[in-house]
């Protein structure tokens, strides 16, 4: 009798073993989806809010396993992170920033990958058949023709950082137009955030531009304390859309995350990379933020309000 005890006992406990492995078995992931979101942002949180939504509209959501790699943005901690998600084999990879895209490019893997808040005339760099995206198409001369009618600016302080591509890239072009109109450019270059503070201190500009730097935008609170300390005004290109500047242009994060959601369900069904189109963002944000110029005296003249698509006030 206890031998059959036993073996009934032995026999529940291997069923509630095996019982205790289904779910793990069913609910197993279809699909993996590597993400690099540069510098944990949160104009980058906000675009990968939005591309988890829209794949959960699409039905992918509860059958994909999405790992996210949020590294800091210099050279080798986006090689590092490109590295970990191709050597895990997954689907597809999603990037968000040109840096990332061209992390994972120098790699030469054939994993595809689909990129969002790309500046569009860094394109030249991510043009392969295993790529598509959504790319960022913004006028950095009319961001400075708002600043110029806030204050006459003798020097321009440019936040910009070396390790980003795109924000170098986006430097040379302000370094360029800002000789048009007889104004000196001041680079502030940061490679660590921690450094705005110091590397402020020592400047005297007549305005601060911030490119589409991560770096730079980690720093976002230390930039504008410094410039409300010297009243001076304030603008954030390509990475910011909320109030925090005084002036921000950039594309809209949701859109780009539910776009590039929709391309990555074509490549998931089978669509090779090069058969999905990569298109612009097309939601553009213009923020002023009048609350902090009235603030600091300055008027915002009314033909750029108009043009506005937010006002704080």
């Amino acid at each position: 009798m206890s031998l059959r005890l036993g073996d009934t006992v032995l026999f529940i406990a291997a069923l509630f073993i095996v019982l205790l492995a289904l779910p793990s078995f069913c609910l197993a992931a279809e699909n993996t989806i590597g993400v690099i979101m540069t510098g944990d942002i949160p104009y980058y949180q906000e675009l990968h809010k939005s591309f988890m939504a829209r794949l959960g509209q699409l039905g992918l959501a509860s059958k994909t396993e999405v790992l996210v790699q949020k590294p800091y943005p210099d050279h080798i901690s986006l090689s590092n992170a490109a590295r970990k998600l191709i050597a895990m084999e997954g689907d597809v990879i999603v990037v968000y920033g040109a840096p990332a895209a061209v992390a994972v490019v120098k790699e030469r893997t054939k994993i595809p990958m689909v990129y969002a808040a790309v500046y569009e005339p860094f394109m030249s760099e991510l043009k392969t058949r295993y790529s598509t995206g959504v790319y960022v198409r913004l006028s950095i001369s009319s961001l400075l023709r708002y600043l110029r009618s806030l204050r006459q600016i003798k020097t321009l302080g440019v936040v910009y950082s070396s390790n980003e591509e795109d924000s170098v890239y986006q430097f040379s072009e302000l370094a360029k137009l800002a000789a048009q109109y007889g104004m000196k450019v001041d680079g502030i270059n940061l490679k660590r955030h921690q450094e705005a503070q110091a590397m402020l201190a020592k400047r005297r500009v007549d305005a601060v531009l911030i490119t589409g730097s991560s770096v730079a935008h980690m720093a976002m609170g230390q930039i504008i304390e410094y410039a409300k300390a010297n009243a001076i005004p304030y603008a954030s290109f390509f990475l910011s859309t909320d109030a925090r500047a005084m002036v921000s242009l950039a594309a809209n994060p949701n859109q780009q995350g539910e776009k590039i959601a929709d391309k990555t369900q074509k490549i998931l069904d089978g669509v090779s990379p090069d058969k999905v189109r990569s298109d612009a963002a097309t939601e553009i944000e213009l923020v002023f933020n009048m609350k902090d110029a009235t603030s600091m005296g300055m008027k915002l003249p009314m033909e750029l309000v108009t043009e506005a698509t937010k006002l704080i006030k």
